[in-house]
Parts: structure tokens; C-alpha cells; sequence
């Protein structure tokens, strides 16, 4: 990256530009109050791979060099971990800065071929593999414990509660585990709830974070709501904290208007539910510890309850990492950084991995399947023994099959 001077004119210091791009993201005006600290730097995960620093493009912003700024592509090697946002004095909004710059980025260069390519099927399938829609359901093909009568009835005309599976949970066979896992407690549990199946589509999170737009998932928010609520239900569960954060937080935004359902994350809905049935667990003593997702740790404040379930379970000892709850250090997964630069992706991937194994824990639990199937690809490629599993499956797997159904 040219960080000389010499090729600049008079005409690229565009300060209305600047001040143009910055009205369209809230609280954006105060990147001005950058102070150049690095906070953001010393917390960004990619910091050591960068050629750049993040403080130095803020700087170009400063200065009225937005295509400067665009230029050096910083922005796509990011996470979206909102690590650098939380530890900004300034309270800048530094992760909606790179998104927006993703879109500026999109409008005036070529789109990079992997957001190309991912937008193009996510329009064309409604998910982000490209499969069938029907193939949503292949997951539920063998769950175990279940009747072959229960998983006929996996999918209602009426339920009180919809479980959005997610395209990942879905359509990936390393996450099969998660979706099946939170269907057989709920059937154990007697829970009047139903899937989508082909009904469902992608949240749409791919598309913003590729830098297409809020506008690009209107008409996903206005699907996947509808669906649910021609149910009738009043509640929908998420075992993936992005398509959770994204659906309270951006789909009120992009509808102009309160969702009239309740959103919940499993972390949330399912201490109620553990406590309200007479579960007995297999108490086999067992050390884990735990990885707080950016999306549902730092970026929606979930850290307690994840913790709470897992230390509710006979036998399970949890041992904390050094960087836990907004401290968290990110999976290396996020912001589609996984298709578009996988080698970083792994970089992160392998020093959580690390950071892990070094509590000693048996067990790596998180409550993502992003999360699980990086941090599991990068403990397979690093030959770390830490076994990483999402708290479903592993909570699932402590159950007794024998248990269930009887309320407290």
C-alpha cells in the first residue's frame, strides 16, 4: 500500500464526500473525534496480518481521503467482532464504518467474486449454499431418541413456537448436531413448536456483511416474518446468535417497526424449560470450557445464561479462558471473512484454539455453529486434543434418555 503523498492532489483531500458518507451511518460524525489511541488496532484480531492498521484508514477518513480509504481494502479483512467498537473511547461505530465502506466499495469497484458469487445464490436459492430448498430438512433425517411420528410432526400448520433453524445449522452436515440436538429437548420437553423446512430463508446477514445493502434483505425480513407468523406463533428460538442478533436488531430497522414476536435465543429460552421439566443428566465429571460468540456475546450482551446452563449440568466443571465475555476473542469466522481471505480466517481460528487448550479443558463448548466449525477445523489442522462441540449437542448428549416429559 502507497502511503506517500506524492500522488495526491488538491482534489483528493473531498471533504463533503467524507461528510456525505458518514450522515448515512449513526453517530458516524463521531469518527471525527478519533484521537488515533489504537485501542481499535491492539483489539482487532487480523491486527497482526494487516498491512495497514484500522486507525490508519480512520485517519484517511479524518483527512477527507474516502478513496483513499477505499482503496486499501482493509475493510474485508474483518470479522465484524465489534472488538474494535467496545474498546473505542470515542464510541465510534467503527464495525457499521467498515460495513459501509464494503458498499461503498461495491459501487464505485468490481464486487469481489466471492461476495458475487454468495449474493447471486442466496437471490437465486434463498440460502447460502445453493442447495434445495427441500435439503433444509435433511438434518432431521436421524435424529436419535426421536419417533418416526415425532419427526413427521417436526413441521405445523399452527404452533406456539418457531425454531429458525438457520442456513448453516441446515445445509452444513458439521453442524447437524446443533439443529437435532435443541429438536429432540424440545420434543422431550413437550414444547408445541414447528420448523419452517422449505419455508425458511437466509436472515440475510450474508448480503449486508458482502456490502449489498440493507435494502437487499427487505424482502428476506418481510418472508421469514410472515412465515412465522402465519403459524400463529408468538415466539421464535435461534440456535445461531447471528441469525438472532440480526432478526432484533435489523429487521426492526429495515421494517421501520417493532417485531410483534418474541425473539430468543436457545441460551435464553431454554433455562425455562430445564427447569420446568424433570431432566436427569448423566454426572460423569468432565471439564469444559466456554467461547462467548461475538454475536451473541459481545454484540447482545448474552453471557450469563450460556454459563448458567452449563454449570447446572451434574459433573460439568467450567474453567474460564483468559479473554472471555466482551473480551471474547473472535472465532475468525464472522463478516464472511471465511470465504473471502481463509487464511486469516484460520490465523484467528488456531489462536482461540490455543487459548483454549491452555484452561486444559476436555471440552470446548460455544453456542455458535459458526464458531464450532472453525474453532473444530482449526483443532483438526493444529492436532489440539480439545474437543469442541455447540452446548446443545453436548447438553443434549448429558440428558438421560430416559428422562423427560414430567414437569416439576
Amino acid at each position: 500500500m502507497n502511503l506517500t503523498t506524492k500522488h495526491l492532489k488538491d482534489e483528493s483531500f473531498n471533504f463533503k464526500a467524507v461528510e456525505e458518507f458518514l450522515a448515512n451511518i449513526p453517530d458516524g460524525n463521531k469518527l471525527k473525534t478519533c484521537i488515533q489511541c489504537g485501542s481499535c488496532s491492539s483489539g482487532c484480531p487480523a491486527a497482526d496480518k494487516l498491512d495497514l492498521t484500522r486507525r490508519q484508514v480512520w485517519r484517511m477518513l479524518q483527512m477527507g481521503l474516502l478513496e483513499e480509504a477505499i482503496n486499501t481494502e482493509l475493510f474485508w479483512d474483518c470479522t465484524t467482532c465489534e472488538m474494535c467498537q467496545i474498546r473505542c473511547p470515542r464510541g465510534i461505530p467503527l464495525a457499521e464504518i467498515i460495513i459501509k465502506l464494503r458498499e461503498r466499495y461495491n459501487q464505485t469497484h468490481e464486487t469481489k467474486a466471492a461476495m458475487e458469487q454468495v449474493s447471486g445464490v442466496i437471490e437465486k436459492y434463498r440460502n447460502i449454499t445453493g442447495d434445495e430448498a427441500k435439503n433444509r430438512l435433511l438434518w432431521t433425517e436421524n435424529i436419535q431418541g426421536i419417533t418416526q411420528e415425532e419427526r413427521k410432526g417436526l413441521i405445523k400448520d399452527r404452533a406456539k413456537v418457531v425454531y429458525f433453524t438457520g442456513c448453516v445449522s441446515s445445509l452444513f452436515p458439521q453442524s447437524y448436531k446443533i439443529p437435532q440436538a435443541l429438536t429432540y429437548i424440545l420434543l422431550k420437553a413437550g414444547v408445541d413448536f414447528s420448523l419452517l423446512g422449505e419455508d425458511e430463508w437466509c436472515c440475510g446477514l450474508p448480503l449486508v456483511a458482502g456490502g449489498s445493502g440493507e435494502k437487499a434483505i427487505r424482502e428476506y425480513a418481510i418472508h421469514n416474518l410472515n412465515a412465522i407468523k402465519k403459524k400463529g406463533a408468538d415466539t421464535v428460538v435461534f440456535s445461531c446468535p447471528t441469525c438472532y442478533h440480526f432478526w432484533k436488531n435489523e429487521y426492526a430497522r429495515v421494517l421501520g417497526n417493532e417485531l410483534d414476536i418474541n425473539i430468543k435465543h436457545y441460551t435464553e429460552y431454554l433455562p425455562q424449560i430445564l427447569q420446568s421439566v424433570q431432566f436427569s443428566y448423566i454426572t460423569d465429571e468432565i471439564v469444559v470450557t466456554y467461547h462467548d460468540p461475538c454475536d451473541l456475546g459481545r454484540k447482545s450482551q448474552i453471557f450469563d445464561t450460556p454459563r448458567e446452563i452449563i454449570k447446572s449440568m451434574p459433573g460439568v466443571k467450567l474453567v474460564e479462558m483468559r479473554f472471555t465475555k466482551e473480551d471474547s476473542k473472535c472465532c475468525g469466522g464472522g463478516g464472511n471473512l471465511e470465504m473471502l481471505n481463509s487464511d486469516l480466517s484460520f490465523e484467528i481460528a488456531q489462536k482461540r484454539i490455543a487459548e483454549a487448550a491452555a484452561t486444559n479443558a476436555q471440552y470446548l463448548l460455544t453456542t455458535c455453529q459458526q464458531c464450532k466449525r472453525t474453532l473444530q477445523n482449526a483443532a483438526r489442522r493444529t492436532k489440539s486434543r480439545i474437543k469442541v462441540n455447540d452446548l446443545l449437542e453436548f447438553l443434549a448428549v448429558r440428558i438421560n434418555s430416559e428422562s423427560g416429559g414430567e414437569k416439576k
